[in-house]
């Protein structure tokens, strides 16, 4: 079974449930992908489409396991760099530098490439940071603790910095890598859902949403930054993706002159 027929009605079902737990919008032109995307999760419960839409509504974690199947998680390391870059040379200018643990949320953090990213950089010029990185995904969570990675996803890393940080894989692992453990350390990874949960740490010096917001609408969008600036202390600073804008939104970040994508509480 490669694809599934539901009716409208089923699709508006699917589609207000998806949105109301995760801030997902599934427009029409998702229709093919998702038929298909429901049928993979059909073969693996062994459900038909009538059983298995009525499990959607009653379990939380089929929703997100097939969100997981629906959005792409597309990532690698030194992704958009140049916002991480920014911050982490303005972190390595703070006077108060030596004295100071820089707090950083990566709030859509996927496989952990972003976290990671910032991580290895912040280290080689020897700042003192935490990272906590999360995702409302269990499974690609799993997968960012582990630290494990294809040789493909570090091409972008800077040969001095793959050297230091990063063991080379052997036997089955030929093709990977893996983080060293004093890298791991300093970041936690936890399931969170950027829709729903409320962060109550209100500290970070840098907090980044990244290529998460292009999947909601703007009223979606508009609540989470809102609710993401509350977590910045004074003066610090927020990254979206690339191809993500805060235009049309009702919003109190600045933008930071000549970085595209980076603003300032």
């Amino acid at each position: 079974m490669d694809s599934v027929t539901f009716t409208s009605n089923e699709f508006i079902e699917l589609k207000t449930l998806v949105y109301q737990i995760c801030g997902i919008n599934l427009h029409e032109g998702k229709l093919e992908l998702l038929k298909s995307k429901v049928a993979k999760r059909m073969r693996l419960t062994k459900m038909n489409i009538h059983e298995y839409l009525s499990h959607l509504k009653s379990n939380e974690h089929e929703v997100i396991e097939f969100i997981d199947t629906v959005t792409t998680n597309h990532s690698f390391f030194f992704r958009e760099n140049e916002s991480i870059e920014y911050i982490v040379d303005h972190f390595n200018r703070n006077p108060q530098k030596a004295k100071k643990q820089f707090k950083i949320w990566c709030a859509a953090c996927s496989t952990g490439d972003e976290p990671y990213t910032i991580a290895v950089q912040l280290e080689n010029l020897g700042l003192s940071y935490t990272i906590l990185a999360t995702d409302i995904s269990h499974s690609v969570l799993e997968v960012a603790a582990r630290g494990i990675y294809k040789n493909d996803k570090i091409k972008n890393v800077p040969k001095p910095i793959l050297h230091k940080f990063f063991q080379k894989g052997v036997g089955k692992y030929k093709d990977h890598v893996k983080i060293k453990k004093k890298i791991q350390q300093q970041i936690t990874f936890k399931k969170f859902n950027l829709i729903s949960d409320i962060m109550k740490q209100t500290d970070f010096d840098f907090v980044l949403c990244r290529n998460v917001m292009i999947y909601f609408d703007n009223q979606t969008s508009e609540k989470v930054v809102n609710k993401l600036y509350k977590s910045i202390s004074p003066n610090n600073f927020f990254a979206i993706g690339n191809a993500e804008s805060l235009m049309n939104m009702r919003h109190k970040f600045k933008a930071v002159k000549g970085m595209a994508s980076l603003y300032r509480k």
